[in-house]
């Protein structure tokens, strides 16, 4: 029994998240002139010794006993400073990184020489494989290194530069108007590849803008502080701004709610990709940000909701051999992509009823998301808004539990959250909110 015991507990904290343990992706660095020099701890150095720090949880298990189990740990790493960059000078160095590369450790090796980036963690100094820090070879020169060394004797000035890059299968460069406003205010174009640089820029806090050609969109303008010798990037991705939309309702004209809807490119010679939306509680679906091209459109799990014989449907009515596809312009807005489908299924609603912590109900107009926990088949996620009394009429099938929860609308964080089943003898739940200024009404 005991060893049963271990067993469970051991699958459950493996399931657990370490300590120090998460997935690591590692963002492409910037050029290292946006290392953030005197507010970070650099340096070269030669590795002396590792020293391996085990992370050993005990844990005590149901039967009264302990038991432990072993984490990823880190290498406490101790280096001999040749030459400091940033931070206090000193003969040696302690940093300490994660001993599995999943977690971004940096791998040392004893005897050999790195340039390393550390940054301040609990009063102790940190690297990870995501950083600047590096192996330097022998007789092989580091533009890093070269650069650190020419810091102190370089001109004054700051850099803004960056990429304006269409986010498609072709990721060419848009030639777009960059414009910085705060310290001092500039204009510049991007060339062909959508490259800018800004360059003997007075130290300080920014304001850039990118100005796109009609029919593309990029991200709002964002601050950004540049120091004295030093560089930020702004990276500015761009999309389309196609649109195609449409309604689905049933053969009585009824709006069909709920229903995921999926778009994918109907060129063969095209790099495929598919984008999903579901439509409201009008029947409305639409999908944003699209290239110029031909595409299909489908519903998916219509069986569900209605009475379609197959669970997808081809763009007007057919299956995907008999599909029509639609064509769109460039910054072009395709309306009235419209389904008909069969008779919606009779599902009897439930009520959900939506309190504040006092017990007084909800304004009218919240908005609800039921979603089935375990295995639902097709069945999809279910939506609604509450009335004048707080109360939420969704058709949810009896005998599953469903995670229901509240939001001011669609695009708000939730906060009311209740697990709920219904029955025949329990047609009515109670959803709280746990958290009313998440929802101000």
């Amino acid at each position: 029994m005991r060893g049963l015991l271990r067993l469970l507990l051991g699958v459950a904290l493996l399931l657990l998240p370490a300590s120090n343990a998460h997935a690591c992706n590692c963002s492409r660095p910037g050029r290292v002139c946006s290392i953030a020099m005197g507010s970070s701890t650099i340096f070269r150095g030669t590795v002396v010794e590792i020293t391996a720090i085990p992370d050993i949880r005990t844990v005590k298990l149901p039967d009264g006993t302990e038991t432990q189990f072993h984490g990823g740990g880190t290498f406490k790493v101790r280096l001999s400073v040749a030459e400091t960059f940033s931070g206090s000078p000193r003969a040696e160095q302690i940093v300490y990184t994660a001993q599995q590369s999943s977690s971004c450790g940096f791998r040392f090796e004893v005897g050999r020489e790195y340039v390393v980036l550390a940054y301040q963690k609990e009063a102790q100094l940190w690297t990870t494989k995501c950083s600047r820090t590096a192996l330097l070879e022998p007789g092989v020169a580091n533009p890093d290194l070269a650069w650190m060394r020419s810091y102190k004797t370089a001109p004054h000035g700051s850099e803004i530069y960056g990429l304006v890059q269409l986010q498609d299968e072709s990721a060419k460069g848009i030639p777009a108007t960059i414009q910085l406003s705060g310290t001092e205010n500039r204009t510049v174009t991007a060339d062909a590849e959508g490259k800018y640089s800004i360059r003997n820029l007075t130290p300080g806090e920014y304001l850039v803008t990118a100005l796109v050609p009609d029919g593309l969109a990029t991200t709002a303008p964002t601050k950004i502080t540049v120091a004295d010798k030093g560089c930020a990037e702004v990276y500015w991705p761009v999309t389309y701004e196609g649109r195609i939309q449409g309604n689905v309702v049933d053969v009585e004209g009824k709006p069909v709610a709920d229903l995921q809807m999926e778009l994918e490119i109907s060129d063969e010679n095209r790099m495929q990709f598919q984008q999903t939306a579901t439509t409201d509680l009008k029947g409305s679906y639409a999908f944003e940000h699209l290239s110029p091209g031909s595409y299909f459109v489908s519903a998916r799990n219509a069986d569900f909701l209605t009475g379609e014989e197959t669970p997808i449907i081809y763009y007007p009515h057919s299956p995907r051999q008999e599909a029509r596809s639609v064509l769109l312009g460039p910054a072009a807005t395709l309306e009235r992509v419209d389904f008909v489908l069969a008779r919606l299924r009779s599902i009897p609603p439930v009520r959900v009823n939506v309190v504040l912590p006092d017990g007084s109900p909800v304004p009218a107009g919240f908005y609800l998301s039921a979603f089935p926990n375990g295995t639902s088949g097709n069945e999809p996620a279910r939506s609604g808004l509450t009335d004048n009394s707080g109360t939420a009429l969704l058709p949810l099938s009896l005998g599953r539990e469903y995670a229901i929860s509240v939001a001011l609308d669609a695009q708000h964080p939730s906060c009311g959250f209740a697990t709920l089943t219904f029955s025949k003898a329990k047609m009515a739940g109670t959803v709280v909110i746990e958290h009313p200024e998440v929802c101000p009404k």
